[in-house]
């Protein structure tokens, strides 16, 4: 809703619109220039929906307020417009502004309750340390931590009265400084207690002292040098302690009350186990009318901008996101691209995230003709949606540049741009439709509105986990309703004040409070500048001090910065903001409940993942860090850091818009330098910017460094400087193979972590120094050098993240069989272990100790990998030895992934017997095991096991019971299945089922219920067989289910049986929800069974290398048939089955059945409709994608006349001529692909539910047209090119006879690409300035004839297909 302005001279007059979200009236209240302009209205008036406002002010006041407004109404739509008089009669256009919503002024909130609470935890338990014990302190102890007390006693009072009390917060602030002293001073102190003790014990463990710790620590020792230190430690202590006493004292000036925590903590039912709900209520109709504009193409255009124009808060991106993760858009578009833009609109930086999201891959630092060049090649061609989120560029020039890079994408694509200001969504259609001419269009946009009441109170049911409102009064609810009422429909202030509601513990008298003073009483104090902030800021003051920490420490990060939310939560850990991972855990679930967090992703295994942070709420916790963060993108900040900061990111692109944050004066060298405690920097830093960050900022406990090059790597030996570290985070360290020695000194090291580590071999030796180290994490590239693990690293106990351990090789120089690394009984002891964990080179494990499990405690492990490797000298029996292994490796029963990789070393025979006690295994793995011959007996008991991969483990035959023994030729399956009274089934593997080069996998358990995908490849059919010809099982009360009647994808590759085997009298009811058939290399098969294409959700079928197969059923008949591929067939002939009514024995029973006529392969003619009594050729209803290769019989298919996008044609001229000359057909409706997938009925549904009611010509949505291999194509239909309104690409090759082209090809202004290859007539009449058709293609950018380029308009090459 933007502000617009019209000036002139004299006198300047402002018209303003008003309109409620709702259409209610609202008054405007004051209108005020930041420069505090005084305004007179002269009129006013107001009606429902609207309000004007006219004023008048002189042009004095006019010339310094370089007219900058801001609004107390944003979640109103406002507008403004104006003149000035210059001269009588004659006025001025004034510039126009858009903004419809500033940021809450700097609050820079003290918040000191997670500091004081970490430093009276540290009193407490330094009392009974007998270190400091020694160095008699323990009387300067209990002194501070009773000032502390009495000052911690008053400070939820002080901080809630700093935000009117400036006394107050400036008292706050004194107090802040000195705690973080204290905490330094403390840390400083346990620092070297644990050096003592550390030194201690190294030296008894080397034999260089008799006497224990004590006696090292004790003054006798370096007498002279404890006692310096003692002295000190005493002096400095002293010095905090008073400063404190005499700031505790200023207490009682101000009056504050001794209180506790204001704010309580969730139940533990929330924090434990309750989530967000991730339904979005309210925007169904959104998205459909944004879906319906993303799949509507304009012929004329190649690229369309779809605007989504709303306030801040209004959901536009979780909107954009709703339609970017729709199956109908993803089917849609070939290439999906996101990138969030905010205020800074840089090309370059654009193009570099279209990139990375198209690649999923990071982009180095690229030139932009590279970048444009890469981009260019990924969406040559295709059709592409690329979103620009939150975008603010009103620069037509910009817009311009941008969109000249875009248009290379196919007919249909599309650009979605959300955007707060209607000004932007209008520039940025109308710059691309002006830059691209005819190439693009511009839609209207769309106006994202409010939520209604009703939907607003929606949104605190699903908030309301506990059901409290269940036991809420009808006048209390009403009151809640109140409450939302005041949040203006704006779902982000809604979700938020619904997040706070229900979280009370009393409603009845809790929300009528909130009512009195919630929003009204913030905005009153004058700490919002509008209902959104404060909206925001009531729920920031519910929270518990500590989670408020936590929320304003994710101000350092840029705004749309994607946070790992477990490198979060260590953060948090590491600045002493939460205790432990748990706890911070469940900080952020809280957080995430109450809004403050969006976008939040899982992983396979259910564990958070990844998060985004609302802009809205960015600026609130940006505002309430003030001036303890900031953000540059210079190094130099490092030598002049602000004096307030404590808190670094310097990044190489500034996408922040808060100036504030721009480099300033103002620091102190190095005073302030030791006041930071977190310095990340992702922009590249010299070897003298790294010393100058270990010599000086000696207090940090989080650092992450990225080197400028590899002279960088040698400032890493002094490292050790830095005694606070808790979290080290190395980026891009390429070169490095070794780790310094230095790194083992930081003995209150949390954290250390390698991201783009490449090169590194091994850890360092002593890596068992870390004696606090919880999180040892290295993507896999990282680690994948290593071959052992130092030895020593089972003493970390409380190490939580080791994402892989090498088990050490015996040393081949020494004659006492020594290890060169770890062993693996130093896992034993490691059971805080969570996550992942991968264990490499088990086959040198020697000599497997029984009854000894080394994993077995660990109770927090989620995924196992076991990968071996063997030594090459090893001659002990292999097969019982790694069965022992296995053994050993017993993992807890909370395990939910496991990996067996054999990696063709593992010799066992069988599998261990406790893989069936883990009872919360969700997916098992068996990779290579070449010996092994049987599964676990009770493998298909698991109920929790939902995904099952087998592959290369070529003696594998089943599960292991005496049946093995029986005849399992797949022939006599059906017999052998009536004798026995009932098969093995798995009953809850549901997801997905892979098996791979297992040929002798005949008797593995039925799988009835699987819903995802089916994939067997050079294996045996007889597990599917069997499956399929089971009787129907019981689907709950009184319902029968027939087997894989939910599967939806079903791929057949390499297999050696006949594909008859699946033909049985009930096979038609299984696969009924199938939607993808894959076929590959199937050499029995001469016809494909109905049973495997006789689903009418069927919508993809992909027939590759079937060498003998023949026909097909009638694949036209599928209604939702959308993808068809039929390549290397060589006797395919066609769809030469017809169906049949009636009874039949053989299908049992079945009423409709389908039949092999082989008078049909002889007869071609056309069909007769039943009402109209019109002739026509059977074709494909909504077949959009076609492919047919290396199909040399196969000269007749139904006709495809709706295919969009690609279509490769080989052989079938006669089929592309009908096709072309057929009269204009109905468009597929392609929303009901997905709406009708759960719909009961089956070979009833009509095609025609599935079509539109818009006509189309045939083939005038294709983009790509292949022809290859037409012997017979002597020409091609002129009003059939005519229709190819959206080609862009037409290839034809090996077509002799083909000797010119229509001149309708003149007509096809979308043609980008021409490649004749192996024509040689119609080479000849293609040649540059001399063919025939010269004049016909030479307006075609690019044209290419047996690889040479005639003409390259785009310096683009050809694509071969």
């Amino acid at each position: 809703m933007p502000l617009s302005l019209f000036s002139s001279g004299r006198n300047i007059i402002l018209f303003g619109f008003v309109e409620n979200l709702h259409g209610d009236a609202i008054f405007l209240g004051k209108l005020k220039s930041l420069l505090q302009i005084p305004c007179s209205p002269v009129f006013q008036r107001s009606k429902a929906c609207e309000i004007s406002v006219f004023l008048l002010l002189s042009l004095f006041h006019l010339a310094p307020l370089f007219f900058r407004f801001s609004l107390l109404l944003p979640w109103c739509n406002i507008i403004l417009f104006g003149f000035v008089e210059i001269s009588s009669g004659k006025f001025s256009k004034l510039p126009c502004i858009s903004s419809v919503f500033f940021p809450p002024k700097e609050m820079a909130e003290i918040i000191l309750g997670p500091l004081v609470e970490l430093i009276l935890g540290k009193l407490a338990s330094y009392a009974s340390d007998q270190v400091l014990l020694l160095w008699n302190l323990k009387p300067e102890i209990q002194k501070l931590g009773e000032t502390v007390l009495a000052i911690q006693a008053v400070l939820l009072d002080a901080e809630k009265k700093q935000s009117h009390n400036h006394q107050v917060k400036l008292w706050l602030e004194r107090i802040s400084d000195i705690m973080y002293d204290a905490d330094d001073l403390l840390d400083d102190f346990s620092t070297e207690a644990a050096l003592q003790k550390q030194a201690a014990t190294h030296r008894t463990e080397a034999g260089m002292a008799a006497a224990c710790w004590i006696t090292v620590c004790s003054p006798v020792s370096s007498l002279p040098k404890q006692l310096m230190y003692d002295f000190k430690m005493a002096r400095d202590i002293k010095s905090i302690r008073e400063k404190l006493d005499v700031i505790s004292k200023e207490k009682e000036d101000f009056k504050l009350e001794v209180g506790t925590e204001l704010v309580q903590a969730l139940p533990s039912f929330r924090e434990t186990n309750s989530c967000p709900p991730t339904i979005v209520i309210g925007r169904e109709d959104d998205k459909k009318e944004i879906i319906a504009r993303l799949l509507n193409r304009n012929p004329e255009a190649n690229i369309s901008v779809v605007p989504i124009v709303g306030m801040g808060g209004m959901g536009k991106t979780t909107l954009a996101q709703l339609v970017y993760d729709d199956k109908q858009v993803q089917k849609h578009f070939e290439i999906k691209a996101w990138v969030y833009v905010s205020q800074r609109f840089d090309v370059k930086m654009i193009l570099k995230k279209m990139v990375e999201s198209i690649t999923r891959q990071k982009v180095g630092d690229l030139t932009f003709a590279v970048l444009q060049a890469q981009l260019r090649e990924e969406i040559d061609g295709k059709r592409v949606l690329f979103v620009l989120d939150d975008a603010w560029e009103e620069s037509t020039r910009i817009w311009e540049e941008l969109g000249k890079y875009l248009i290379a994408g196919a007919i249909g694509s599309k650009v979605m741009v959300t955007t707060r200001s209607t000004r932007v969504a209008e520039f940025a259609g109308g710059a691309l439709k002006s830059r691209t001419s005819s190439s693009s269009i511009v839609e209207p946009y769309y106006l994202l509105k409010g939520l209604s009441e009703s939907e607003s109170w929606q949104i605190m049911e699903e908030k309301d986990t506990l059901q409290i409102l269940r036991q809420v009064p009808a006048e209390v609810q009403d009151i809640g309703k109140q409450i939302l009422r005041q949040c203006g429909g704006v779902p982000l202030a809604v979700s938020t004040i619904a997040g706070v509601l229900a979280d009370s513990t009393d409603p009845g008298i809790e929300w009528p409070s909130f009512l009195q003073k919630g929003l009204l009483s913030i905005m009153n104090e004058g700490e919002a500048d509008s209902i959104m902030a404060a909206t925001l800021r009531v729920s920031f003051n519910h929270l518990p001090s500590h989670m408020k920490h936590c929320f304003a420490y994710c101000g350092l990060f840029e705004k749309g910065f994607e946070f790992k939310i477990p490198m979060l939560v260590r953060l948090w850990v590491a600045q002493g903001y939460v205790e432990s991972r748990d706890k911070g855990y469940n900080c952020f679930k809280t957080l995430w409940w109450r809004s403050f967090f969006q976008e939040v992703q899982m992983d396979g295994l259910g564990n958070f993942s990844t998060c985004r942070m609302h802009d809205l709420m960015h600026d609130l916790a940006d505002s309430i860090a003030g001036e303890n963060i900031k953000r540059s993108t210079s190094s130099g900040v490092l030598k002049n850091v602000p004096s307030k900061a404590r808190h670094l990111y310097i990044t190489e692109d500034d996408d922040d818009d808060n100036s504030r944050h721009e480099d300033h004066g103002g620091g102190e060298e190095l005073g302030s330098m030791s006041k930071v405690r977190t310095l990340i920097c992702v922009k590249p830093l010299s070897n003298e910017e790294l010393e100058q960050i270990f010599n000086n900022f000696s207090r940090l406990r989080v650092l992450v460094i990225c080197p400028y090059d590899e002279n960088a790597y040698t400032a890493l030996s002094i490292v050790g400087k830095l005694k606070h570290l808790r979290y080290l985070g190395m980026v891009d360290f390429n070169k490095m193979r070794h780790l310094p020695d230095s790194i083992v000194n930081l003995i209150n090291l949390q954290d250390l972590n390698f991201f783009g580590v490449e090169s590194l071999e091994e850890l360092p030796r002593d890596i068992k120094k870390l004696v606090n180290l919880k999180h040892l994490d290295l993507e896999r590239e990282s680690w994948v050098n290593f071959t052992h693990i130092p030895k020593g690293i089972g003493k970390l106990k409380f190490l939580q993240t080791l994402p892989f351990f090498v088990v050490g090789k015996r040393s081949s120089c020494s004659g006492n069989d020594e290890m060169a690394g770890a062993g693996l009984d130093e896992l034993k002891g490691l059971n805080a272990l969570c996550g992942e964990l991968t264990i490499k080179g088990l086959g040198s494990v020697h000599s497997p100790k029984k009854g000894v499990y080394v994993l077995k405690e660990k109770l927090h492990l989620q995924s196992l990998v076991l990968d071996w490797s063997r030594d090459g000298d090893d001659v002990s029996p292999l097969s019982t030895r790694d069965e022992g292994i296995l053994e050993m490796l017993w993992p807890h029963p909370n395990l939910k992934k496991l990996k067996i990789n054999g990696d063709e070393g593992y010799e066992g025979v069988k599998l261990p017997n406790w893989l069936c006690s883990l009872t919360n295994l969700v997916e098992f793995s068996l990779y290579r095991c070449l010996r092994c011959e049987h599964l676990p007996a009770q493998l298909h008991q698991m109920r929790s096991l939902k995904k099952l991969e087998i592959e290369d483990c070529p003696m594998l035959k089943g599960i292991n019971n005496d049946a093995d023994h029986r005849d399992s030729s797949l022939e006599n399956a059906a017999t052998r299945l009536r004798e026995e009274e009932e098969w093995p089934q798995f009953r809850c593997l549901a997801a997905d089922l892979r098996i791979r080069a297992c040929p002798m996998l005949t008797r593995l358990p039925t799988f009835p219920a699987i819903e995802g995908e089916l994939s067997l490849q050079t294996a045996s059919l007889a597990p599917l067989a069997r499956t399929m010809n089971m009787k129907m099982r019981r689907g709950g009360v009184d319902t029968a289910v027939h087997p894989l009647s939910k599967l939806t994808k079903l791929t057949l590759e390499g297999i050696d049986d006949d594909l008859e085997s699946l033909s049985h009298p009930d096979s038609s009811s299984c696969l009924v929800s199938l939607r993808v058939l894959n076929v590959t290399t199937i050499y029995r098969v001469m016809k494909l069974p109905v049973s495997l294409c006789s689903s009418t959700h069927l919508m993809e079928i992909r027939l590759h290398y079937c060498a003998m197969m023949e026909y097909l059923p009638p694949l036209h008949e599928l209604p939702r048939l959308r993808e068809l591929e039929i390549w290397n067939c060589p006797k395919l002939k066609g769809c030469w089955w017809k169906k049949v009514k009636g009874n039949n024995d053989h299908h049992g029973g079945s009423d409709d059945y389908y039949n092999f006529d082989p008078q049909m392969e002889r007869k071609e003619e056309p069909k007769e409709d039943e009402e109209t009594g019109e002739q026509y050729w059977p074709h494909f209803p909504c077949l959009s994608t076609l492919g047919i290769f290396e199909c040399p019989k196969l000269t007749r298919v139904p006709l495809f006349p709706t295919v969009e996008g690609r279509l490769m044609i080989g052989k079938c001229a006669e089929a592309l001529a009908r096709t072309m000359e057929m009269k204009p057909v109905a468009a597929p409706h392609h929303p009901h692909l997905d709406s009708q997938h759960n719909s009961s009925s089956s070979s009833s549904s009509s095609s025609s539910l599935l079509l539109g009611t818009e006509l189309v010509a045939p083939l005038s949505k294709v983009t790509q047209l292949f022809l290859v291999g037409m012997n017979e194509l002597e020409s091609l239909p002129e009003e059939g090119i005519r229709n190819l309104t959206s080609l862009q690409r037409l290839t034809i090759d090996m077509c002799p006879r083909l000797a010119s082209l229509p001149r309708a090809m003149q007509e096809l202004a979308t043609l980008q690409t021409l490649d004749v290859k192996d024509c040689p007539l119609l080479t000849v009449s293609c040649r540059r300035g001399e063919g025939k058709d010269w004049p016909n293609i030479s307006h075609i950018p690019r044209i290419g004839l047996d690889g040479e380029l005639l003409q390259d308009l785009v310096e683009a090459k050809l694509v071969d297909y």
